[in-house]
């Protein structure tokens, strides 16, 4: 299926539209303006799921939603971590899994989009979507530990940030064993 019209294909760039949306949460800097950015952040990581979903359950899949689709996953992760650091939400130290998930994030687009030009599918692993999944609710609770001022709830959030650091790289390193060495 080519077209762009899909149900999946629409969540996936609503979850992109939505962006500036959610920096405007941050821009705020008020509590409704942390809670907007939360709500949306959620609702966008609700649509990662449900476009997911649609497209296997409709065959809706596209080659359009194949490429955007993960773009948006690291689109919505890596403006939240910035804007997480760059407003001090998240304490200096999280720079290091911050820039550890962008890294792995960046050389696996790369291979994603070498491996899609030569022909071949590139497929997702359950790793790697768990990785989105510890980020999207590591990134979610810390948002939720900053409305509600707790920095018991940040420091959880923050260790997830880390574990899902450390799936970043386990899931990195099974794709480059698989497509370049």
């Amino acid at each position: 299926m080519n077209r762009i019209s899909t149900v999946p294909n629409i969540l996936t760039i609503s979850r992109v539209l939505l962006l500036p949306v959610f920096a405007l949460g941050f821009f705020m800097e008020t509590k409704n303006g942390m809670i907007l950015a939360l709500a949306v952040f959620v609702l966008c990581c609700i649509t990662d799921y449900l476009d997911g979903y649609y497209a296997r359950a409709y065959k809706q899949t596209t080659k359009f939603g194949r490429i955007l689709d993960p773009l948006a996953d690291k689109i919505l992760v890596a403006i939240a971590i910035l804007f997480l650091i760059g407003f001090n939400i998240m304490s200096r130290l999280s720079i290091i899994p911050a820039a550890v998930i962008l890294c792995r994030e960046v050389i696996i687009s790369g291979i994603r989009d070498a491996t899609e030009a030569a022909g071949d599918c590139f497929k997702t692993t359950i790793l790697a979507k768990w990785k989105t999944a510890m980020q999207m609710l590591a990134i979610s609770i810390v948002i939720f530990a900053n409305v509600i001022e707790s920095e018991t709830v940040s420091v959880v959030g923050e260790a997830m940030l880390w574990g899902s650091a450390v799936i970043a790289v386990c899931s990195g390193l099974i794709y480059c064993r698989r497509r370049v060495f």
